[in-house]
């Protein structure tokens, strides 16, 4: 009976932290749903209505991979929003601290990282369900299942980018340090190393990149995904990871960059 009623006095505040972060973001989740809407209306239904020489994607997976491209934009700027300030906003004017000054700093890092995750995640479901729903206009019926399998690797590297956006933001002074970090590694990360490595005369995979990462979301929206080949040897560039290695590094950024962003702010002075 004690365990219990410790557990509930540990978990309580993590709830209330929860609640009270979703309703401080709930006009920019408001204004990011709005955008997002706006963004695939028109990268993905506008070239498709306007004009009759637009060169349809032959099938609802070409349409997904097409349309997720462009998604990748919202992907950063609604992580870098959500997440750039969830620690070093806290050492600027301790916000959470102000409103629940009986939470400790563990739950509500935990509470905070939990409610802008999934207000983030409801984002990208906006953007799924949008293109599933103009998909079944174009195409008819049955909606392809494998934007299900898609979809929950954008969980993932919402995941995994939110630990690494909230892990910067635990030792860097200002939220544009973070933006700018996190903007750099997803676009630009896979251009500077990647090439460097095939200087070497290697042809490693890079697993290790959050760009490359990106396109197990892409990719999955094919049935026959598991089939196809990931690297091209003409141009000695790898297309895409598999689904057991970008689960495996997804994972292992979201929970380890989570845990050093939470060690990095338990042992900081508020």
């Amino acid at each position: 009976m004690k365990s219990l009623n410790k557990s509930k006095k540990l978990i309580k505040p993590i709830f209330a932290t929860i609640y009270i972060e979703l309703k401080l973001q709930k006009v920019k989740f408001i204004i990011f749903s709005v955008i997002t809407i706006i963004l695939f209306i028109i990268t993905g239904v506008i070239p498709y209505l306007s004009t009759p020489y637009f060169i349809i994607s032959q099938t609802p997976a070409d349409y997904f991979f097409v349309s997720t491209n462009f998604y990748l934009f919202m992907v950063i700027i609604s992580i870098s929003v959500f997440f750039s300030g969830i620690i070093c906003s806290e050492y600027q004017k301790n916000t959470g601290l102000t409103i629940l000054p009986l939470v400790s700093k563990s739950q509500l890092i935990i509470g905070k990282y939990i409610a802008n995750s999934i207000l983030v995640i409801g984002i990208g479901m906006i953007y799924f369900s949008s293109m599933a729903i103009f998909s079944y206009y174009l195409y008819g019926g049955p909606i392809l299942y494998t934007i299900f399998i898609s979809f929950g690797f954008l969980v993932l590297y919402l995941l995994a980018l939110a630990s690494i956006t909230t892990f910067l933001s635990a030792f860097m002074p200002s939220i544009l340090p973070v933006f700018a970090t996190i903007t750099s590694l997803v676009l630009f990360g896979g251009f500077v190393i990647d090439p460097v490595l095939r200087t070497l005369g290697t042809n490693l995979e890079p697993i290790y990149s959050v760009s490359y990462l990106f396109y197990i979301i892409l990719f999955t929206f094919y049935p026959n995904f598991s089939s196809i080949e990931r690297f091209r040897e003409s141009s000695s560039t790898w297309l895409f990871p598999s689904a057991e290695d970008a689960t495996l590094m997804l994972i292992i950024y979201s929970i380890g960059f989570f845990l050093l962003a939470y060690l990095l702010f338990r042992r900081r002075q508020l």
